[in-house]
């Protein structure tokens, strides 16, 4: 049998232990249908004062609209470059 997708994400979502963390996730606008999905982190290393990566931004958007079409949950964090 294969592993579920949220294998990972779903000691967070799952969990009856993890109401405050499952709290915040809504705080973050999941639903309770997110709960299920995996979820993947996209690194976005922009910075608004370099003109060579500040674009990169729009690009992890794009990422993230993907992932959900996919029927994921994405979650950009950001990251120095």
């Amino acid at each position: 049998m294969a592993d579920s997708l949220n294998k990972y994400s779903s000691r967070i979502t799952q969990r009856a232990s993890q109401g405050a963390s499952q709290a915040m996730l809504y705080g973050t606008g999941m639903s309770e249908e997110d709960m299920n999905k995996a979820q993947v982190g996209i690194a976005s290393v922009w910075y608004e004062g370099n003109t060579c990566n500040m674009h990169l931004n729009d690009l992890a958007a794009y990422v993230k609209e993907g992932v959900v079409a996919a029927g994921l949950v994405g979650l950009r964090f950001n990251t120095i470059g």
